[in-house]
């Protein structure tokens, strides 16, 4: 009986001995791990990167906002303000809003204008002249590229380059004023009495087209000028001279200080 218990003691100190040890893991270190911090720092400078990029661009409202809508789904704002914030970049603002005008940068997008317009003319060739006098930057436009004979009704095919020449007078700020002249030849119609009378409702027929397509444009930078037979650029001796003189020019200058209107004593 004794042997059995000995036996039994032996066998079960046997098999405590036999027992695996408890398996204990090296002690975790309190915080995140190192890789993490240098992680985060990689993802700021790479946000901070592309937000920089972002700022020297130049970049169109509509498209903006398309970018501003997406950055706000991806991070997951679903209310916004109404309110839209204008990208502080300076060439934006300059484009935008504060660009001043100044001849050189006037004529360079004048002539681009001209020449997309060569493009869309068939023949390949516009009667379009830009060039500088004393008056500012000059757009002339022959009669056949706007009007009818004896008409002063625009024709569409001008419509599109009237609209670019707008946009870069609008873009630069400046003062815009239309000259409307003709031949030496006399019309006396019903509807146009004499070459006054018509180069008048051809220089507003181009001021109403420029407000039409711009309603918001300053009204006091608009001018119209009915110069008729007075300012012939070109001897009224031969058909082509009298061609030539039949023209409209577009005049584009700094944008006069205005004056304080006083109210009367």
């Amino acid at each position: 009986m004794a042997e059995a218990i000995e036996n039994e003691e032996d066998g079960g100190e046997e098999m405590e001995a036999s027992d695996p040890p408890p398996d204990e893991g090296p002690p975790c270190e309190e915080g995140a791990p190192g890789w993490v911090v240098t992680f985060g720092d990689m993802m700021s400078l790479l946000l901070t990167f592309f937000i920089l990029l972002l700022s020297f661009a130049t970049m169109e409202k509509i498209k903006y906002k398309v970018l501003a809508g997406s950055i706000q789904t991806a991070f997951g704002v679903q209310e916004v303000s109404p309110s839209f914030t204008r990208p502080q970049s300076r060439k934006v603002v300059a484009k935008e809003f504060s660009m001043k005008f100044e001849t050189k940068t006037m004529m360079q997008g004048m002539k681009k204008v001209q020449e997309r317009q060569t493009v869309r003319t068939p023949s390949g060739r516009v009667d379009i002249e830009i060039f500088e006098d004393y008056r500012g930057v000059v757009v002339s436009i022959g009669e056949k590229h706007m009007f009818e004979p004896g008409k002063a009704d625009l024709r569409p095919e001008i419509w599109r380059f009237l609209e670019e020449v707008l946009d870069v007078a609008t873009e630069h700020r400046a003062q815009i004023q239309v000259e409307a002249h003709t031949d030496s030849v006399p019309i006396k119609t019903s509807e146009f009495p004499s070459n006054d009378h018509l180069a008048n409702a051809r220089s507003i027929s181009v001021l109403n087209y420029f407000m039409n397509r711009r309603p918001e444009i300053d009204k006091s930078r608009l001018e119209s000028i009915a110069a008729g037979a007075t300012r012939p650029r070109f001897p009224n001796l031969t058909a082509r001279g009298r061609e030539q003189n039949r023209r409209v020019e577009l005049i584009f200058y700094r944008t006069p200080m205005k004056y304080e209107v006083r109210s009367g004593e």
